[in-house]
């Protein structure tokens, strides 16, 4: 098992006696939580989970002792180049919660200023050099533990990450400090990183783009369930299975609508061509439906259909 523990102090004036308003401390550890997961599972895969475990300790501030326990740490150390790595202190570097060679997250973060990283290359030791606007208007580089580039890489990190920063918008907390408890002998301990206000404005989480896996155009019998006659709005028709959301993109069916030249009762349907789009997205899987052209639009029948016999040869002939 691999453990490291340090102490998250949120500061501020409201913070004196001890005391904080869980509904600001519950989303801040959440969010830590999840960043930790995030990144754990970005470095040691996703068959190693990881445990965030808090404590509070002491009147003065607000402070919360951290746990990040990796259980199998030992079975996945085996797998590693280098055997003396602590796998839980490694993990809260690489995120930049206590000092490290190279910085964690939070020093590329700071360092960023919430401009994109443009390119990135190897270096011959495994770290990374980046690229990114400088202040000055021209490209700047910044070589990086190959580990901090990849939870940086992590939308999710990102995300709630800003979640935990955002604790500093209130007027109750000014920092929040993380202080390193491990001290390995004959070493000094880490410095504590401390969150300030300021470093609210570096994380802008950027969502994974949509993604179109697939896309069709058939020729579909629809129903109308509901129109909508605002513009923009979709409708939502019936195609003998499922009720779909559609935007109707047939320009000369909808003036013919909104001529009221076209009448619609129930039991109607529409012969139409649409096509049908399917996205990845953050949210999860999404289909996006368009009639591109209303072909026929067939009355419900209101009269029962009789087969009459063909006329006889007399009829013809009378």
């Amino acid at each position: 098992m691999s453990k490291t523990s340090f102490t998250i102090a949120f500061d501020g004036p409201a913070l004196k006696e001890g005391r904080m308003d869980v509904r600001q401390l519950a989303p801040a550890l959440l969010a830590f939580g999840r960043v930790v997961e995030t990144a754990n599972r970005a470095l040691n895969g996703p068959d190693n989970p990881v445990k965030v475990e808090a404590v509070a300790t002491k009147i003065g501030s607000f402070e919360v002792l951290i746990d990040v326990v990796l259980p199998y740490w030992e079975q996945l150390r085996g797998l590693l180049i280098s055997q003396d790595v602590d796998g839980a202190l490694k993990l809260v570097q690489a995120l930049g919660l206590v000092g490290s060679a190279g910085g964690g997250l939070i020093f590329l973060l700071r360092r960023l200023k919430g401009r994109p990283i443009t390119s990135a290359s190897r270096t011959s030791d495994g770290n990374v050099t980046i690229r990114f606007p400088g202040d000055d208007g021209g490209e700047t580089s910044l070589v990086v533990p190959a580990e901090v580039l990849r939870v940086y890489q992590e939308f999710a990190v990102q995300r709630e990450l800003k979640v935990l920063l955002d604790t500093l918008a209130s007027e109750d907390v000014d920092t929040i400090t993380f202080i390193p408890r491990d001290k390995k002998k004959d070493e000094e301990a880490p410095a504590p990183v401390q969150l300030t206000k300021a470093d609210r404005a570096i994380v802008q989480p950027i969502e994974p783009p949509s993604e179109t896996v697939v896309e069709t155009t058939q020729r579909m019998a629809l129903s109308i369930r509901s129109l909508a006659f605002t513009e923009g709005n979709k409708w939502r028709l019936f195609d003998g299975q499922n009720v779909i959301t559609a935007t109707i993109d047939d320009k000369g069916f909808l003036d013919q609508v909104d001529r009221s030249l076209a009448r619609f009762a129930k039991g109607d349907v529409l012969i139409c061509q649409v096509r049908t789009v399917q996205k990845q997205t953050p949210e999860g899987l999404k289909t996006e439906h368009t009639v591109l052209q209303v072909i026929e639009h067939r009355p419900a029948p209101t009269q029962m259909a009789i087969a009459f016999d063909p006329p006889s040869s007399d009829e013809k002939n009378g």
